[in-house]
């Protein structure tokens, strides 16, 4: 399983980034590709996520349910979708004036879509953890960010499921496109 830790460090008391951590929609509006946010309950959400797996948007309807929480310190979290499994760690440790904010997240892709949720993930994590700490920055006055972990799926996938193939044709036909409108006398 895919998984990536990273630790930011926020000008902000643990309790002021906790209130931030528990409010679904200001922690969203910080993460990069999420689009809507429907609060079921304190503990569950709906999110519609969207990315761009080559030219061809992908949307993700997400339910996140916080499965435990010990207020101000941590929280985990697990969001589900079709053929997508991620779980969220989330850790507070006062840092002087400031607090270390510490993300785990694991993905898992299953079935059909395990080898492009797997590649996103890979490819994404870090720029998406880069824009986090950019809306952190914007938030709270973030003064670091780096990415502590990096760890692989556990077992390589052998073959791209039918998604894959089909962003692969379809990349394939545009270069195609673009080297025919590109030559000369067209």
């Amino acid at each position: 399983m895919p998984e990536r830790e990273t630790r930011f460090v926020v000008d902000a008391s643990p309790a002021e980034v906790w209130t931030f951590v528990r409010d679904v929609h200001a922690l969203c509006s910080c993460i990069p590709g999420v689009e809507k946010v429907t609060l079921l309950d304190e503990r569950t959400a709906d999110l519609t996520v969207k990315e761009k797996v080559g030219v061809v948007p992908l949307i993700v309807q997400l339910r996140a349910r916080i499965d435990a929480e010990d207020p101000p310190h941590r929280l985990h979290a697990v969001a589900t979708a079709d053929h997508l499994t991620m779980e969220i760690d989330v850790g507070l440790k006062p840092d002087g004036p400031r607090t270390e904010l510490l993300g785990l997240i694991r993905v898992k892709g299953e079935g059909p879509l395990r080898p492009v949720v797997n590649s996103l993930f890979d490819k994404r994590a870090d720029e998406r953890a880069a824009q986090f700490a950019e809306q952190l920055e914007q938030r709270f006055g973030a003064v670091g960010a780096e990415v502590v972990v990096e760890t692989t799926p556990e077992e390589p996938v052998q073959e791209p499921g039918w998604l894959a193939r089909v962003g692969a044709w379809l990349r394939r036909l545009r270069q195609r496109l673009q080297a025919r409108s590109a030559s000369p006398g067209k």
